[in-house]
């Protein structure tokens, strides 16, 4: 009660937002959803499409983190002293109670001679105090920094490769779910054609048991309908299993509860009218430059060629302009000082670091070209594949119609020729399972048709609709 609760809740939140209808809601306790509807929940809840969008905003974050070597930075430094031992400063031979006695005005007011009798005398006095503190305040101003420069474009290229693995995280999302609704609609297709068989066979199975009691027929062709009929109730059975199953996955997919009540619309017939239209754009257009294989590779490429750019910066000198200011208490008291510094940090000798670097990423551009090379001839003939199993699929749906309506002409001659006498049951049971044949073959060319066109489309990193 507590499930059905909630997805109804569900239900009417999403009919209040305008992306489902409530009428159809209240009235059944359920949504109807078609594709369109489908991939929308599904980009939205999608957990690997929501983590590329928080991986985005990290990375943009990191390029803030980066700009921000630029910008000034304040110091503040507070240090508490206190001495174990105080200095003593010997003058001579004077007592050191004398000395200590001075204060530092008659200390000013001594002459040379005065000190050096002092000195002679062999004075000394403690000069400081057990406790002092100081403080400093720093601001510095970076001024040629050619590192974080390189630094901050290294930060874009990643914001930039964020943006594209979530990119591919959506086309990879949106074929997925694709193919679950295609393959949903596949079995129902073919739950309606196996029970329509069923329906048939049982009405022949009626028709043969009238006859059979009018004396018209064997008891052989009662027994040959019977049998016609239950061997279709094991496919049917499996084929409404198959239906649940695929229900549940996409209501996975698409990150709802399994228990929700959706109805999902559609029928893979309904595309049989644009499919030749989208065979004939796919082939004017199957480039795979918007491959996200392909465009994450370039990125880390530029990454790369950044980082060695980086490196080879290590090499050049970074100016910094400081200021400090500071007070420290002294024996004589608080002391004020301030100097303005212009810093030129220069490493002239590293032991080889950067050059071992630029190696490493020489190698490395390498071995992602080599990859890239490799992964367009694989993109080519992936690409190559999927138009001659669409071209296959679509030549199939035409033979597979054309089928379907001899089957129907054939059975609709078979029965009547058996309901009037001139026919056998053999021929009604062959019919009918001709006509069961024919009919899920045309199911299944029409979905391999549009599940080979949802793998194409993720290869070329687009949809028929951003045509």
């Amino acid at each position: 009660m507590r499930r059905s609760f909630k997805a109804l809740s569900r239900v009417l939140a999403l009919s209040a937002c305008g992306l489902f209808p409530a009428q159809g809601a209240l009235a059944n306790d359920s949504i109807s959803m078609n594709l369109d509807k489908v991939l929308e929940v599904a980009l939205s809840d999608n957990p690997d499409i929501q983590v590329a969008n928080r991986t985005i905003e990290i990375k943009k974050y990191a390029k803030k983190e980066a700009i921000t070597g630029l910008f000034p930075t304040v110091d503040f430094t507070l240090a508490g002293i206190r001495n174990l031992s105080i200095p003593t400063v010997n003058f001579g031979g004077a007592s050191a109670a004398s000395a200590l006695a001075m204060d530092s005005a008659a200390m000013a007011a001594m002459t040379p001679a005065d000190s050096a009798a002092m000195a002679q005398a062999g004075t000394g006095f403690k000069m400081g105090r057990k406790n002092s503190f100081s403080w400093t305040g720093t601001v510095t101003l970076p001024l040629v920094v050619p590192q974080a420069w390189e630094a901050i474009k290294i930060s874009q290229s990643s914001v930039e490769l964020a943006i594209e693995q979530a990119r591919s995280s959506k086309i990879s999302t949106i074929s997925t779910v694709k193919k679950a609704f295609y393959q949903l609609l596949y079995a129902r297709d073919s739950y309606e054609v196996l029970r329509a068989s069923y329906k048939l066979a049982d009405e022949n199975l009626a028709l043969a048991r009238n006859s059979f009691n009018c004396g018209m027929v064997a008891e052989y062709d009662t027994l040959s309908a019977y049998v016609q009929k239950v061997s279709i109730e094991p496919n049917l059975l499996s084929m409404q299993n198959t239906l649940k199953l695929a229900e549940m996955q996409l209501k996975v997919l698409m990150g709802v509860d399994v228990n929700e009540p959706i109805r999902f619309e559609g029928h893979l017939k309904d595309y049989e009218e644009k499919l030749f239209s989208d065979l004939m754009v796919l082939k004017e257009d199957n480039g795979i430059d918007n491959n996200s294989s392909l465009i994450q590779i370039d990125i880390q490429k530029r990454q790369l060629v950044l980082s060695e750019r980086l490196n080879k910066l290590g090499y050049i000198p970074t100016v910094a302009l400081q200021y400090s200011l500071g007070r420290s208490f002294l024996m004589t008291g608080y002391n004020m000082n301030s100097s303005i510094t212009l810093a030129l940090n220069w490493t002239i000798f590293d032991g080889g670091t950067k050059l071992m670097k630029t190696k490493q990423n020489k190698l490395n551009i390498e071995n992602l070209e080599q990859q890239q090379e490799y992964i367009k001839r694989q993109l080519e003939m992936s690409v190559r594949s999927s138009l001659n199993s669409i071209e296959t699929a679509a030549e199939q749906v035409v033979s597979n119609k054309s089928s379907v309506y001899a089957s129907e002409r054939t059975y609709e001659i078979s029965a009547k020729r058996y309901e009037i006498g001139t026919g056998t049951q053999l021929e009604l049971n062959s019919s009918a399972t001709s006509l069961q044949q024919t009919r899920l073959q045309y199911v299944q060319s029409i979905f391999d048709f549009v599940t080979a066109q949802a793998t194409l489309e993720e290869t070329l990193g687009k949809t028929i609709t951003d045509k």
